[in-house]
């Protein structure tokens, strides 16, 4: 194949290390897979801008309440933001920066072919959900979607003008998705047809995260801990974890902030790393004895390091629309990691079974760089 350069448009600039983690795993399949010249085109709106804020500038009461709450702790948080800014600037290979769409111009930008994805970039209703992610400036190169998600939202149902969207996303060359319901969304309410692809963070297997691994400031120690990720830990749910810490000895580090703030973590002698990026993130993951978390990203790299692991049940799993976790289980067959905060009984100490998963991610993989491949071929 012809090293063509590739302009990427995706979620990259969040402080959320599974958005960055399948940006950094893209780029690597690209780059090695394809011998292709990958680049983020570097842009982030000012919703994403503000999503990411220490501080919500938003006049309210409970805005209020959250800033005054987090004050005590701005150059931790601060630290954080630097810290997840300085990890994107040495492992990804950006433009320059873009915060509108009108700034997109397809000549000025000047690839060989667009990608749009992964992530939640096609979810309409978040905060940094922008039309650019559905690449409407380019009209004379080739366009791929690659496992785009629209999160738990069918845009249709979601938009005063679904013709813009279907015609935003006809223009596509070739279209993957990374969820069942976001196939049946698309055919159901645009008659559009759609591959189902793996997140780029499984196209890896574990050693090939090696390079983008950091070590944390914390001396924690191998299987010395239970692992959080999640942004909401109910009083069922953080007893059962701690129950298992106390009787195996185990500290208890929580990833994000705001989880750690608002369970009063710092007077629990629950650990929060500090200078936080994705690179501690993995390695977190990889050394954890349990891990446990309600995020996608947190089920994919507990499988990939093989961990035992137990997905935190929310009240989205149970409403039929949410499947980005649900549909990662099922295809694995690990559902039974689901754990609901009224299971009393469940065996914590036990860990999953990965055969399924060893031999169907093959599979899956064969399937997704296959349509890479097609997608990418147009362009040659």
């Amino acid at each position: 194949m012809k090293n063509n350069k590739i302009g990427i448009i995706t979620f990259h600039r969040s402080y959320n290390c599974g958005s960055i983690m399948q940006a950094y795993a893209m780029q690597k399949v690209l780059k090695e897979k394809y011998d292709l010249t990958p680049e983020f085109i570097n842009f982030s709106n000012k919703g994403q801008q503000e999503l990411y804020a220490i501080f919500d500038k938003k006049l309210s009461i409970k805005n209020l309440a959250k800033n005054i709450i987090k004050a005590p702790f701005y150059v931790l948080l601060k630290d954080n933001n630097k810290s997840y800014e300085e990890y994107i600037n040495r492992n990804l290979l950006l433009s320059k920066d873009y915060s509108e769409l009108a700034e997109l111009k397809e000549i000025e930008l000047g690839y060989d072919l667009y990608l749009a994805g992964s992530d939640q970039v096609w979810n309409i209703t978040i905060q940094d959900g922008d039309d650019a992610y559905f690449l409407p400036f380019v009209q004379d190169h080739p366009k791929i979607a690659y496992a785009v998600s629209q999160g738990a939202r069918d845009i249709i149902e979601h938009t005063n003008n679904p013709a813009k969207y279907k015609q935003m996303i006809n223009d596509f060359d070739f279209l993957s998705v990374r969820e069942p319901n976001g196939q049946k969304w698309l055919k159901d309410g645009f008659n559009i047809n759609s591959e189902i692809t793996l997140d780029p963070t499984l196209l890896l297997d574990s050693m090939d995260y090696t390079d983008a691994e950091e070590q944390t400031n914390e001396n924690l120690g191998s299987n010395q801990y239970i692992f959080i990720y999640a942004t909401k830990i109910n009083k069922e749910f953080e007893r059962i974890i701690r129950n298992v810490a106390k009787k195996e000895g185990l500290k208890i580090v929580i990833w994000q902030p705001d989880t750690w703030l608002k369970i009063l973590g710092w007077s629990k002698g629950y650990v929060l790393p500090k200078a936080q990026n994705p690179g501690k993130y993995l390695t977190l993951i990889k050394n954890a004895k349990y891990v446990f978390t309600a995020s996608f990203h947190g089920v994919v790299f507990a499988a990939q390091y093989r961990k035992n692991f137990w997905v935190l049940a929310n009240d989205g799993m149970n409403n039929n629309k949410d499947d980005r976790i649900l549909s990662l289980l099922h295809n694995f067959k690990l559902t039974n990691r689901l754990l609901k905060s009224e299971e009393k009984t469940k065996d914590i100490s036990k860990a999953p079974d990965y055969s399924c998963f060893e031999s169907k991610i093959l599979i899956n993989r064969e399937r997704s760089f296959n349509f890479l491949k097609r997608a990418i071929k147009k362009n040659e």
